[in-house]
């Protein structure tokens, strides 16, 4: 395993997991300031949506690469690119190792971005119509995941 692997993925994870919730939380105060009647809707499925669902894509699956290399999967170039976008083969992979995080619906999470994320529907085509977890439920989820993974990643 190497450590310094998991501590670049982590970090990575966790910037691109704030960018999101920053940029979500704008969306909430542009929609409010703008009167939306439901500023929540709002950000969830107005123009910052995209940009908000790929930085969670990305976050998990950074996060989950994780936990791949800390609990043995191999940590070269190769075969994290064989893990490839696949959220859910990534949890499955990791599950397979040993790590069951306690993370409130995170199976559900990975599930709904998996076939999105994976196809690139975040940066390329967007379907006019697509599951997405509820961005909130996400965050809870990310700090409960977080907060397994920081002391592997840091254990002083």
């Amino acid at each position: 395993m190497s450590i310094e692997v998991a501590r670049g993925l982590f970090e990575s994870a966790r910037g691109h997991a704030l960018a999101g919730e920053l940029l979500y939380k704008g969306a909430m105060a542009k929609a409010t300031e703008d009167g939306h009647p439901d500023p929540e809707q709002w950000a969830f499925s107005g123009p910052y949506s995209v940009s908000i669902h790929y930085l969670i894509g990305l976050s998990l699956e950074l996060l989950l690469k994780t936990a791949y290399v800390l609990h043995g999967g191999p940590s070269d170039d190769k075969a994290l690119q064989a893990l490839g976008h696949k959220l859910v083969k990534a949890l499955d992979e990791v599950e397979k190792l040993g790590f069951h995080s306690q993370a409130p619906n995170l199976r559900e999470i990975a599930e709904h971005l998996n076939d999105h994320y994976a196809q690139h529907h975040f940066r390329y085509q967007q379907p006019a119509q697509m599951a997405l977890p509820d961005v909130p439920d996400v965050y809870a989820a990310f700090q409960v995941l977080t907060d397994e993974l920081h002391p592997l990643v840091f254990p002083n």
